[in-house]
């Protein structure tokens, strides 16, 4: 999937993503972008986002996490 594709998914509601972490463990993540979920921010984060890297709001833990596009090991 391209980044691209990700983004498409995780904007019309929560994911599980399957990831390597930067220490080589493995992590389960519910995520999403859709904007009926994720918090309104109210000042504007200047932080580019390499195109490397996937920015989504995790549910379970109510923050917003990075993962390398790279290290994700499954997407549904």
């Amino acid at each position: 999937m391209s980044r691209e594709d990700y983004i498409s998914a995780l904007t019309k509601g929560v994911c599980t993503i399957v990831f390597n972490k930067k220490d080589g463990t493995e992590r389960v993540m519910k995520a999403t972008l859709d904007p009926k979920v994720v918090p309104v921010v109210k000042e504007s984060n200047t932080r580019t986002t390499p195109p490397t890297n996937l920015v989504v709001f995790d549910t379970e833990k109510q923050g917003w996490r990075s993962v390398i596009i790279n290290n994700i090991k499954s997407f549904q």
